[in-house]
């Protein structure tokens, strides 16, 4: 994910690309994903509140207020994800890196396409869709068929489907769920622009340097730490606390919004309305201090959007009663729940024929994502996941695997006995 937000990977127009192992690189990156990870967090409790706020609101101005703040957001949103999905697919050894340039002026840099999507109509149609969902002039409502063209196309030709990364999946994934979303973009374009100030200045490579001691005890932790630090300094606020107080502007800029055209249509045929005039712009310096004036009244615990280091899971208090098993079927739930760091790999479809073993059933949901049903004996909800495209689940992904089926059922390495 640090080298998909770095544009400087992708060759400029005489083919030249920046290295990509680089020191000097991975704290603006770092600084990038983690804000990036917030941002989203935020964009979608945002949106999630303008959803509740419509709930029985009858008011024929209030509504369309609502309305087309959430229709923004959504927007919003689509073209960040859009704009992931292509900064995955871009860079020189990405399926579609030969598509893309850097284009640099100054400091900033900026992806761009060369060509055409039609160029390869038929001599690479994959590559057609893809690029297709990468243009700028892909709406969300447009993105909705290329999306279905590209999982058939993936699904009619599996080699074409390992051309793309688990990354690559992801992001896409990411983008098929955002074609379904002014106050919020105002401020959300702010507070781009202030991060962005920062990144000249960042530097966490007493944590980065080598990127190999994130994997290291506690290193993910202290490089959390320094993040927060660094934002508080020259912020004022952590990046959580950045996001959420920017959720109550937009939340009291709807409010302002509508009053302001209630009194509108009130003073319509009685008088000429004149608007108060526009705040003028505050200084980034000027924000922050006011935002540490405001943390002073701020509970001490980390607030919701705050990114943290796991502590470490304190044993489940409910423990599932044991299953008995084949041999085989227990060798697969002993490699999912392996304790060791080398935990090897299962292939889905062991995996979901050791979950038919015990009783479940699955159902497609499109794509790539199946439905885990559990039986009626277990008394347990059903479990969403995504098939790797490779169709072997290894690394982080089993341990988010068995995390997920640990915390929904209970299961542990003891779970499963030989019959």
């Amino acid at each position: 994910m640090i080298e998909a937000s770095r544009p400087e990977l992708v060759p400029d127009d005489r083919g030249r690309i920046l290295p990509l192992i680089a020191d000097r690189y991975l704290s603006i990156a770092f600084l990038e994903v983690l804000s990036n990870a917030v941002k989203i967090i935020s964009t979608w409790d945002y949106i999630t509140r303008l959803i509740r706020m419509l709930d029985g609101v009858d008011d024929k101005v209030k509504k369309p207020v609502i309305m087309q703040e959430l229709s923004n957001t959504c927007h919003l949103e689509y073209r960040r994800a859009q704009t992931a999905f292509r900064h995955e697919v871009s860079p020189t050894l990405a399926v579609a890196g030969k598509s893309f340039k850097r284009i640099t002026t100054g400091e900033t840099s900026r992806i761009a396409m060369k060509g055409q999507p039609a160029d390869f109509t038929v001599s690479d149609p994959q590559l057609h869709y893809i690029l297709r969902l990468c243009h700028p002039d892909t709406s969300h409502t447009s993105a909705t068929q290329w999306i279905q063209k590209l999982d058939d196309h993936n699904t009619r030709y599996a080699d074409d489907l390992k051309r793309l990364t688990d990354d690559q999946v992801l992001a896409l994934g990411d983008l098929a769920i955002n074609r379904q979303l002014h106050a919020y973009c105002v401020h959300f374009l702010d507070n781009e622009t202030e991060l962005a100030q920062y990144k000249a200045v960042a530097d966490f490579g007493d944590c980065l340097i080598p990127r190999n001691n994130l994997l290291e005890p506690g290193a993910a932790a202290n490089a959390l730490q320094a993040l927060d630090e660094f934002i508080v300094e020259h912020a004022g606020t952590s990046l959580g606390s950045l996001y959420e107080d920017m959720l109550d502007e937009c939340l009291d800029d709807i409010d302002v919004r509508y009053m302001d055209a209630k009194t509108r249509l009130d003073k319509a045929e009685r008088t000429v309305y004149v608007p108060l005039p526009a705040e003028e712009p505050r200084s980034a310096s000027f924000r922050a201090e006011q935002r540490r004036e405001k943390a002073k009244t701020r509970p001490a615990n980390a607030g919701a959007h705050d990114i943290t280091a796991i502590a470490p899971r304190q044993p489940e208090a409910t423990v599932a009663p044991q299953l008995k098993v084949k041999a085989s079927v227990a060798a697969v739930f002993s490699t999912i729940f392996a304790k060791s760091e080398a935990r090897g790999s299962v292939s889905w479809a062991d995996f979901a024929a050791a979950m038919a073993d015990v009783g479940f059933s699955v159902t497609p949901k499109g794509g790539s994502i199946y439905t885990f049903h559990a039986p009626e004996s277990m008394g347990a909800r059903s479990i969403t996941l995504h098939r790797p495209h490779v169709s072997q689940i290894e690394g982080y992904r089993l341990l988010i695997l068995s995390r997920r089926l640990c915390r929904t059922y209970h299961w542990n390495a003891d779970t499963f006995v030989v019959d």
